[in-house]
């Protein structure tokens, strides 16, 4: 009588042999031209057309470098979300970067809409990397857009007629607690304006005024020094003010 162990085990190992090449076809369907993708998601509680943006991908932290690709949104989806993709980009690790350049200066600055992998956009923080793999779809994710804010003051600084009195004058692009000023005059040690901290209005002009030593005052370049809170963050912010 004929041994027909091999006989019954043949169907099941030629289903085994086609499962097996039903997941490695699904497999290498997921192999395609190195691509990544993502969507632009405008936060919350923001004004904007995600749509307007520009999305960047770097291989540097350095916001002020050039981006190695480049690619547009979806402009037929919706104002607050839309879709994007980098059809063919070398392996490696990337920041994304998406960026609409509201005032036309060719740099991200205050009041630009922006967004980055990882969380919300912030000064000296280029968000979480994505790792591209070689002939592999990547989703970098919602890339969450908002209006980008960089705390900057400008000051100012003239002397008196009779050159024996200096006043400073600055104000902050955004609301801030000022919890200190230190003027250092040129060859000086700084010294504490005790009249500065309190609550600044953003565009609004403050003065430091008064200073004196009794005799002529020095000209040249003033080092001027704020401390305080901007956005439940502390910040320290230097001013170089030229006083002829």
């Amino acid at each position: 009588m004929p041994d027909d162990s091999r006989v019954r085990a043949g169907p099941a190992n030629a289903l085994t042999y086609v499962a097996a090449l039903v997941v490695l076809g699904l497999l290498a369907g997921c192999r395609l031209p190195t691509t990544v993708y993502g969507r632009l998601v405008l936060k919350p509680g923001e004004d904007g057309d995600v749509r307007l943006a520009r999305v960047e991908l770097h291989d540097t932290t350095a916001w002020d470098s050039t981006p190695l690709y480049e690619t547009a949104p979806d402009t037929g989806d919706l104002y607050y979300r839309v879709s994007f993709e980098f059809p063919v980009v070398a392996p490696g690790p990337y920041y994304v970067r998406a960026w609409q350049d509201r005032d036309g200066d060719g740099k991200v600055s205050d009041g630009d809409l922006t967004g980055v992998c990882g969380g919300p956009h912030r000064p000296g923080w280029p968000g979480e990397p994505v790792i591209v793999y070689d002939r592999w779809t990547v989703d970098a994710g919602d890339i969450e857009m908002a209006t980008y804010q960089v705390l900057e003051v400008n000051a100012t600084g003239a002397m008196s007629q009779s050159r024996d009195t200096t006043t400073f004058a600055y104000s902050f692009n955004h609301d801030v607690l000022l919890s200190s000023l230190a003027v250092a005059f040129p060859g000086q040690p700084a010294l504490p304006d005790p009249n500065a901290p309190g609550d600044k209005i953003a565009d609004s002009t403050y003065l430091s005024g008064g200073w004196t030593m009794g005799d002529s005052m020095p000209s040249g370049l003033h080092q001027l020094e704020f401390r305080g809170m901007f956005r439940d963050s502390s910040f320290v912010l230097r001013a170089a003010v030229l006083v002829r």
